[in-house]
């Protein structure tokens, strides 16, 4: 099986449409989204159009919950509070049930765990995996939740890395492919589809190759001025900001802060 895996759109129709147009050229099985489908940018309804027509698996992210008024968005920055308000005016009741009944975790054909901010202390749409301390608990989560399911894919932060726990050692890989070693533990972030914010403006993805254990992240070119003059008609102001920067990363151990039970790779 081959999936496509991808994270906050962010309304960004431009930079959807791109990403789709690769995927379908690399021939995958199933589409996976790990939420923020809406937000920042000015076509929510189109896009959620697109993910249900597509079928796309998918997991919610804070944006969707507090577009849907699941959640106000009290700790949101001032552009995304605005992205927000003018989110609510303008979605759909369908769109916005959608997003009302996306779940903040699942697990994808019994392969990978999917949600959008972290796995600790539970399951969520807010914590940013970040720092070393932060990747550590959720990896913990992680293992505490099935001995069968060694991976996850994470989003939020709108930057792609891949963190690999291997022998009691937490790593950072910035790869552009990353062979899964059998008996490792891995959290992986696609980077944003819609905002990027670790300098490269280009749609990202990755395609996760189950039966070779491989996963290879993907850039793709997009109208951002397009994008960008919609949103500036709309009146909403776009923050391209990076945020939640990575903490150092040389090599963290976390054999003394916790014993890591070795666990097979899953079949498949």
């Amino acid at each position: 099986m081959r999936y496509a895996i991808l994270s906050d759109i962010h309304a960004n129709l431009e930079a959807l449409t791109a990403v789709l147009e690769a995927i379908d050229a690399e021939r995958v099985h199933k589409i996976v989204s790990l939420g923020d489908v809406v937000g920042y940018y000015s076509n929510p309804n189109e896009c959620v159009r697109i993910v249900r027509e597509r079928a796309v698996e998918s997991v919610a992210g804070n944006h969707d919950r507090a577009a849907a008024g699941l959640k106000e968005p009290t700790w949101f920055s001032d552009t995304a509070k605005r992205g927000i308000a003018w989110t609510r005016e303008h979605l759909t009741a369908e769109s916005a049930q959608f997003l009302a009944a996306l779940p903040l975790t699942t697990l994808v054909d019994q392969r990978f765990r999917i949600v959008h901010g972290a796995l600790h202390p539970r399951p969520n749409e807010d914590v940013y995996l970040t720092s070393p301390r932060e990747v550590g608990k959720s990896f913990r989560a992680l293992m505490s939740m099935d001995p069968n399911v060694n991976l996850c894919f994470f989003g939020h932060t709108h930057r792609s890395i891949a963190y690999e726990l291997s022998d009691g050692t937490l790593s950072k890989i910035e790869d552009a492919e990353v062979a899964l070693k059998r008996g490792a533990q891995y959290l992986l972030n696609p980077g944003s589809v819609g905002q990027s914010r670790d300098g490269d403006p280009r749609a990202s993805f990755l395609i996760f190759d189950a039966e070779h254990a491989r996963v290879r992240f993907h850039r793709v070119a997009y109208d951002v001025a397009a994008c960008r003059r919609k949103a500036g008609a709309s009146g909403l102001l776009v923050d391209g900001s990076p945020r939640g920067r990575s903490v150092g990363w040389v090599e963290y151990s976390v054999r003394a802060a916790k014993k890591v039970v070795r666990r097979a790779w899953p079949r498949g």
